[in-house]
């Protein structure tokens, strides 16, 4: 599925590296959204990446919870989240290398992380509070069963919402306010632990502090979103997979010292790969993914129609648990209801009697080449 999804972003995200002076010139670089019946166009793509999203979010908090319960061998978060990245970058890269060769892709690479540092820099912040998301979402799924993790998280809906109208200055119309109360009231029915039999917790967890990470987690997630979606719409010009390395980068920084503070007298007695398993590569490979897919959704869609995919996952993951014994999960009337109020939930926030995220996306493109805005989306 994510080569699929690829495949179908790369005629849209074609780049050219510049002639002299070593840095990279991005300005020939033009999403190619056109109508054409043997092209993609921006529809084709947008429920690619909203659908991978949804299966993704769906495999990721059941995966990441399974791998931090007890008796699974205990590894350490900080290592996984650097893995991640490094993931993210090598595929992302791979991706460059497809689109114009290795020899260009490492001129162009370079350019755009070291010479174009200035440019690099700009995605600081958001990386730092993904990167302390990610950590923060370990401990969450350490000390909180998969339910509770799941419906608590979905309060970045909510963040996201807020930090779209603050800081992006869009508007969102009554009829999309309703929709997100409507979701996480939804949400809520589907999780709801009396809705089934939650996992037994162990003497070691503690849920305040899980709902206390889980909380924090849903906060930088909606501002580090938005702030990352302010950042690509405004520099068009810049590749989505050059975009995910100069994160990467930043990232593998600010993880690596996040290691050697907090687990450097662990990795240094028990290996950087300590209680690794297949379970924590899937959970990595998970993760990573995810990376890429924000990535794509910040490019042809927005974080609150990224938000309304993840709750879909909810689900798909409450499905997915009834097979597992494990978790103990029955579903319920609630979960019956729940999941209704979730589907009508998204048909109301996308059923707008204007025009579409798509459509104003693809007018964009076509009168705009030079950016997208659409701060006039309703």
């Amino acid at each position: 599925m994510l080569a699929l999804l690829c495949l179908c972003a790369m005629p849209l995200t074609h780049a050219h590296s510049g002639g002299g002076g070593g840095a990279a010139d991005f300005s020939a670089s033009k999403p190619l959204l056109r109508k054409t019946r043997g092209g993609v166009s921006a529809s084709a793509v947008g429920k690619t990446v909203l659908c991978t999203l949804a299966v993704q979010n769906a495999c990721q908090m059941l995966s990441m919870r399974y791998s931090r319960m007890p008796g699974q061998p205990r590894y350490l978060s900080s290592t996984a989240v650097v893995m991640a990245e490094a993931v993210k970058m090598l595929f992302s890269f791979v991706m460059l290398v497809q689109q114009m060769g290795l020899r260009r892709a490492a001129h162009f690479t370079w350019g755009g992380i070291v010479v174009a540092w200035r440019d690099t820099l700009l995605v600081g912040v958001p990386a730092l509070l993904y990167l302390v998301q990610n950590n923060l979402l370990y401990v969450a799924t350490t000390h909180l069963d998969a339910a509770t993790c799941q419906v608590a998280y979905q309060l970045k809906l909510l963040t996201t919402a807020f930090f779209t109208v603050t800081l992006l200055k869009r508007h969102i119309s009554t009829r999309r306010w309703l929709a997100l109360g409507l979701l996480f009231v939804g949400v809520v029915f589907v999780q709801n632990p009396t809705g089934g039999t939650a996992v037994g917790s162990a003497g070691s967890q503690s849920p305040v502090l899980g709902m206390a990470a889980v909380t924090c987690a849903c906060f930088l997630s909606g501002l580090a979103g938005v702030w990352l979606e302010r950042i690509v719409k405004r520099s068009q010009e810049v590749p989505i997979w050059l975009r995910n390395m100069q994160l990467g980068v930043i990232s593998l920084l600010l993880g690596a010292a996040n290691v050697y503070i907090f687990d450097g007298e662990a990795v240094a007695l028990h290996g950087f790969f300590q209680g690794y398993t297949w379970m924590t590569a899937f959970v990595v490979l998970q993760v990573s993914l995810g990376g890429l897919l924000v990535a794509l959704i910040m490019k042809y869609a927005d974080n609150v129609v990224k938000g309304f995919a993840t709750s879909l996952s909810i689900v798909l993951s409450s499905v997915v648990s009834w097979f597992i014994p494990s978790f103990e999960f029955e579903p319920n009337s609630a979960f019956v209801l729940g999941s209704s109020m979730v589907i009508a939930a998204t048909i109301l926030y996308s059923a707008i009697p204007s025009k579409t995220t798509t459509q104003v996306l693809e007018a964009s493109v076509e009168k705009q080449p030079q950016g997208l805005h659409r701060d006039d989306v309703p």
